[in-house]
This record gives structure tokens, C-alpha cells and sequence, in this order.
């Protein structure tokens, strides 16, 4: 009995030695999936209170592994900024092209609607993005600046052109281009960057429908900013109908 014993326990605790170790490891994280994760941590946390050690924490990577990857939490930002936006702006287009094969003759004014329903589909699909901005939007920052020149900038310079020519040719009010920005950011967006403010109006409401409600909106902002323009109702989901299925982002930015 006695050798039994011994034979079992030298058995047995290099298994558990083994067992600890394997369990102690470091997961292996892409940089995209880092990347990711430090867009949101920036968004609901906001730049200042987003801690590295946190964040290599939740991932199951060792408190030196993203520092040692991209540098400082400054570097880090910056990257997950430009991954971030750049899926969007991808997403954007992609939609935004999509609905533009339903619309013939073209149109300047089918363009901005299915220029702003693009937007609030991307955007559904990353609301961190929107979180973002409203983080970075209240004071004037490097950061700041480097979204607007980035982003805001770019995007404008898409819509920029529609824009002005509508408004020479009066098809829409005088609108400025920061009303119909915020209108659409802050105003048709944000159930999706308050989604626990969203939720209190479901007894209301019912739960929210996101496709609904992004068709719904571009209706109204369509509505209120074009001239002399009736049956409106409808008009986006029956653009969206025509144009079929949305496909797939580019899997380049997606991985």
C-alpha cells in the first residue's frame, strides 16, 4: 500500500502542475480584436478613466501586452480610432452604392436620402462611434480634432457636394450643413448610442426596431429639409426594397 501511494502522488502533481500553467497562459489576441475592444473601453469610459491594465485584463493578455504592441495608450487610441472609423466609412459607401443601383435616373435628392440611410446603418452596426463623439465632442482637444479631420471632414466632403447643389437649385430649405449633421448624429442616431434611454419608451413604443426606425427617421429628415416634395412616407424602405439585400462589408475590415 505504501508504493502505491508514492507512485500516485508523484502522478499526480506534475498533471496538476501542468493543469495551473495551461490555465496561466496568455490568450492570443489579433491586433483587430485589441483594437476593438480599446474602441469601446475609450467610448464608455471615456479617454482619461480608460485604463491599459483594465484592458489587457478583460482580454486575458498580461498587463504589458498591448503597451509592448502599439506603445502608449495615446498610440492606442489613435489606432482604434482609425480601424474603427474606417470600417464605417466603408460600411457607408458600400450601402450608400448599393442604394444608388435602385435609383434611375440618378437624383441628387434619392442620393441624399440613401446617403443618410447608409449612415444610420453603419452606424446601428457601431454605436462605440457615436459613443465616441459624444465623449470627445464637448471640448476641443487633439482628439478632437483629429475625429473631425478624419471623419467629420471626410464624410461631409461625400455629402458636401449633394448638398450644395440642392441647395443653389432650392430643392431643400437653407438648411446648414452642421443642422444636418446633428440632426442626423444626434437626433436619428442616438437611440442607438443611448440604447438604456431608448428602452424607457418601449412601453410606449414596444422594443425598438432598428431598420424600421432608420427608414422612419430619413422619411422625416427628408420631409422636413426637401421642397415641395409629397409622398414621402414609405420612401426609403420601398428604396431599400428595390435595391434588394444589403451585401456584405469588404472582409479586409472586417478581420
Amino acid at each position: 500500500m505504501p508504493q502505491t501511494s508514492t507512485v500516485g502522488s508523484v502522478t499526480d502533481k506534475p498533471a496538476r502542475g501542468r493543469t495551473r500553467q495551461a490555465r496561466g497562459r496568455p490568450r492570443i489576441r489579433q491586433d483587430a480584436e485589441i483594437l476593438d475592444a480599446a474602441l469601446k473601453a475609450f467610448a464608455s469610459e471615456g479617454y482619461g478613466a480608460m485604463s491599459l491594465r483594465s484592458l489587457n485584463a478583460g482580454l486575458g493578455l498580461s498587463h504589458g501586452t498591448i503597451s509592448q504592441r502599439f506603445g502608449t495608450k495615446e498610440r492606442l487610441y489613435f489606432a482604434a480610432v482609425d480601424r474603427g472609423f474606417a470600417v464605417l466609412m466603408e460600411d457607408i459607401d458600400s450601402r450608400r452604392r448599393h442604394y444608388l443601383t435602385a435609383i434611375d435616373p440618378p437624383d441628387d435628392l434619392a442620393d441624399l436620402r440613401a446617403t443618410i440611410r447608409a449612415f444610420l446603418g453603419a452606424a446601428l452596426l457601431r454605436p462605440e462611434l457615436g459613443r465616441l463623439m459624444n465623449q470627445e465632442g464637448s471640448q476641443s482637444t487633439a482628439r478632437l480634432r483629429y475625429l473631425v479631420e478624419s471623419t467629420v471632414n471626410p464624410m461631409m466632403e461625400t455629402i458636401g457636394g449633394i448638398f450644395l447643389r440642392l441647395r443653389a437649385e432650392r430643392r431643400i430649405r437653407p438648411v446648414s450643413a452642421r443642422g444636418l449633421f446633428f440632426l442626423v448624429t444626434q437626433g436619428a442616431e442616438s437611440p442607438y448610442t443611448l440604447s438604456a434611454l431608448s428602452g424607457a419608451f418601449d412601453p410606449f413604443d414596444g422594443p425598438l426596431d432598428p431598420e424600421r426606425h432608420a427608414d422612419e427617421m430619413t422619411d422625416v429628415i427628408m420631409r422636413g429639409i426637401a421642397v415641395d416634395v409629397v409622398g414621402q412616407d414609405g420612401a426609403t424602405s420601398a428604396l431599400r426594397a428595390r435595391a434588394g439585400p444589403q451585401p456584405l462589408i469588404a472582409p479586409r475590415l472586417r478581420d
